[in-house]
């Protein structure tokens, strides 16, 4: 889309006004606005950020912390095609931010953060969830709009960022400003940072994100004492800023060390919340950033489609933008009267009657969105080389039969097979909620979400195996666990929501099945998952490194599922290297006592003045 300011070629991450289609994240967590409701529906689809998905959508608020350098598989599912589907164009984007806690938190309530700054000493002010600050909607409120962008048949009700096509009441959501959200690249800082954009044409549009990232580009804005100016509105271009006595000012990459990989997107059908082609739900392995130590994290995925009448980034422009809808030229191209506007009547087969089309110009294309909620990035424990793979094994849905949680999932370990080599770690975590819905199926108390694991002999079982007939976990957990006898333990009522194992290694190949005693309900549902662990190519690559074991893991659900919920037991550095050195064969590694980090900080430029850097005529 060509553009008559600063602005970059637009992918065009767009949202509509109404309707609901979807894109949902399962790892981690969607929230999808949800905070801790005991209903089916959200309580309030403008809590935090706008999704534009179904009210039923989302998983109660839980958190995880992530190892730098570590992989998780991020797991999602949309509604409406992706990749090679050939049915519509798509884009999707991922992205993390960090920020203050002050600035970022889960909050306590459902209801909308208040528009008006209040003290951040303010106890009831500090209940209210919050990803944006109020320094950034002010900004939003206060910056004008892109008007280079194309709005079609839609009348923006306002001059400034908070108005756009998709948005074009200015409706708030949370503190997130309309027109970052709708557009990428976004032509002035944001703070959030690249991971990956997959599209259905990476030849075409990968080299304009990668020229265009945030992370590897500056952005500028225009520095501009709006008390001492008569401008009602910050301006976005260095000339216009110049005008207003302001300074235009770069804003350094955000992230210089972190390229985002762009690549096709995988496939999925349209109409369909589902598997992509090789049964599995659309995922993408991410290598958590290192260096970037954070108590106050969140990740974002937005979902766009976009119509093949007319391309985001080519055909459409400014000048084209028209009540009647006749500018995009369409009736030339299609050879009979086709204005671009909602619901048109059409006449394709020129016989005198007409059909009504279901069009509604603010979703051409449209954009969804689902968000985390926080989690925190730590540190390495002491003794674990940069250069080790580190592995996330987590659990995936919530309490409920398919249709109950519909549009989540049913629990299911995340990756359900976790292919590893000897020496990579492992970090077994998972979450949860006690306030699901009451009447939502499932074992144990109502309500509740709880997971363990017991080992299999073979997934087909249900019967978990002795932990003695696997020869890698046999007596391992006698040095790591001590038991602590609490209530209800057969159907784990008791256990917490929230477990993590710690770090573990792999020290032995082969092949491990374990399950979930409490929702492996045979003929209703499944919860079971694979340990794959394969030679390296050296295994003297791995002197000196502590030994260890897939085992681990199953012992903390082996003692679960007998009726014991376990604590971690700390061991020192050096009782850890004695153990491996005396009793190697126990094929059990360190279990690394997670790290306390004090809040951090990443690099997210904010500030009250910002505008777009000059990306004029990139692509068209």
């Amino acid at each position: 889309m060509k553009t008559q300011l600063y602005c970059t070629v637009l992918l065009v991450l767009v949202l509509a006004a109404t309707a609901a289609a979807d894109v949902y994240l399962h790892i981690p967590p969607g929230s999808n606005n949800r905070f801790d409701e005991n209903t089916r529906d959200r309580r309030n689809a403008n809590r935090l950020f706008d999704s534009q998905n179904n009210n039923r959508g989302g998983y109660n608020v839980q958190n995880y912390f992530l190892y730098e350098g570590s992989e998780l598989e991020v797991r999602w599912t949309n509604q409406h095609a992706c990749g090679p589907n050939h049915k519509t164009h798509c884009n999707i984007l991922l992205q993390y931010r960090c920020d203050d806690p002050a600035n970022m938190r889960d909050g306590a309530v459902t209801a909308t953060i208040p528009e008006t700054p209040q003290g951040p000493t303010d106890e009831t002010y500090s209940r209210f969830g919050m990803h944006e600050d109020h320094d950034w909607y002010q900004l939003c409120k206060t910056t004008e709009r892109n008007k280079g962008l194309f709005t079609a048949s839609q009348q923006l009700q306002g001059e400034s960022a908070r108005f756009t096509r998709q948005n074009p009441g200015g409706t708030r959501r949370g503190l997130e400003c309309p027109e970052e959200r709708d557009y990428y690249p976004y032509w002035r800082p944001t703070g959030w940072v690249d991971i990956a954009y997959l599209t259905d044409e990476p030849e075409t549009l990968c080299p304009l994100v990668l020229a265009q990232t945030e992370n590897l580009h500056p952005r500028h804005y225009c520095a501009l004492n709006l008390t001492n100016s008569d401008r009602k509105l910050i301006p976005i271009s260095p000339g216009q800023c110049a005008l207003a006595n302001g300074t235009w000012t770069a804003v350094p990459p955000i992230a210089p060390t972190q390229t985002p990989e762009c690549k096709m997107a995988p496939w999925t059908r349209d109409n369909h919340l589902g598997n992509t082609l090789d049964g599995e739900v659309a995922r993408y392995r991410w290598k958590v950033p290192t260096g970037v130590y954070s108590e106050n994290c969140v990740f974002r995925i937005r979902y766009n489609i976009t119509t093949g009448d007319y391309k985001a980034w080519d055909g459409a422009d400014y000048q084209q933008n028209d009540r009647q809808g006749e500018k995009l030229g369409l009736t030339e191209k299609y050879g009979y009267e086709a204005p671009f506007t909602n619901n048109p009547q059409v006449d394709p087969f020129g016989m005198g009657f007409t059909l009504q089309l279901a069009i509604n110009t603010a979703q051409y294309g449209r954009t969804f969105q689902d968000r985390s909620h926080l989690f925190s990035i730590r540190p390495r424990p002491e003794g674990v080389l940069p250069t080790a793979k580190i592995h996330n094994l987590n659990v995936e849905g919530k309490r409920g039969n398919i249709v109950q949680v519909f549009p989540g999932v049913e629990y299911q370990f995340a990756p359900a097979t976790l292919n590893m080599k000897v020496g990579d770690y492992y970090h077994v975590q998972w979450s949860g909620s006690n306030n699901n819905p009451g009447n939502n199926d499932g074992n144990g108390q109502a309500q509740t979400d709880r997971s363990n694991i017991a080992p299999l002999l073979s997934r087909t079982m249900v019967y978990p195996t002795s932990i003695h007939n696997i020869s890698l976990a046999k007596n391992a957990f006698a040095d790591l666990y001590e038991p602590q006898y609490r209530g209800s333990i057969d159907e784990l009522n008791d256990a917490g929501t929230y477990f993590s194992s710690g770090l573990l290694q792999a020290s032995k190949s082969g092949e491990t099945h374990f399950l979930c005693t409490r929702n492996n309900d045979f003929s209703n549902r499944q919860q079971k998952g694979t340990i794959v662990v394969e030679d390296t190519q050296s295994e003297a690559d791995y002197i000196g490194i502590i030994v260890g074991s897939i085992a681990a893991a199953f012992v903390v659900a082996a003692i679960i599922t007998a009726g014991v919920v376990y604590a971690i037991r700390s061991r020192s550095a050096s009782a850890a290297k004695a153990n491996a050195a005396t009793d190697n064969s126990r094929g059990f590694s360190k279990l690394h006592d997670e790290p306390s980090v004090a809040r951090a900080t990443a690099p997210a430029p904010t500030s009250s003045t910002v505008s777009p850097v000059d990306l004029s005529e990139v692509g068209s």
